[in-house]
């Protein structure tokens, strides 16, 4: 990996995964997504506002300009993804390469309206996925973006 700053990220996820520690996991994480993809500050530290429209975003927030409306999300709860990679590391030691593939695969951010993400919480959606995703035979099996069609959330990728 060419961003030392990310796999430094890796390196303590590593390390609270094989201490079967978690509570430091949204930090490392999300610093991680932002020193992978160059969302960054001017001195080099991660910025949560440089996730802000961009990625996925509601076509409601697309329109929205003022920030105190929006919040960013993760698109497959962050409690999910912790829980995954938990999950990883009983099963089986885990590398710096399975803890960054795992993470590229599943982690993207979102950012909606306070009103969409109200939805979601009324759905009792906004920390875990729909049971759906767990099931084989379900439309929503493993769609990481099954929270929002439950919810009527459309998001567009912006790239």
């Amino acid at each position: 990996m060419k961003n030392k700053n990310a796999r430094l990220e890796l390196l303590h996820i590593q390390l609270e995964l094989n201490n079967q520690r978690s509570q430091h996991m949204r930090h490392f994480i999300d610093q991680y997504y932002c020193y992978k993809h160059n969302f960054v500050t001017s001195t080099g530290k991660a910025s949560w506002e440089k996730c802000l429209w961009n990625g996925h975003v509601s076509k409601a927030a697309m329109i929205e300009k003022d920030r105190k409306r929006v919040t960013k999300e993760h698109i497959i709860p962050l409690k999910v993804i912790v829980q995954e990679l938990k999950q990883l590391a009983i099963e089986a030691e885990v590398s710096l390469d399975s803890i960054q593939k795992f993470i590229d695969d599943n982690l993207l951010f979102a950012t909606i309206t306070k009103e969409e993400d109200a939805k979601l919480r009324a759905l009792k959606l906004n920390s875990s996925m729909p049971n759906g995703y767990y099931l084989p035979d379900n439309p929503l099996y493993k769609d990481k973006f099954g929270r929002y069609k439950l919810a009527g959330i459309e998001l567009i990728e912006r790239t």
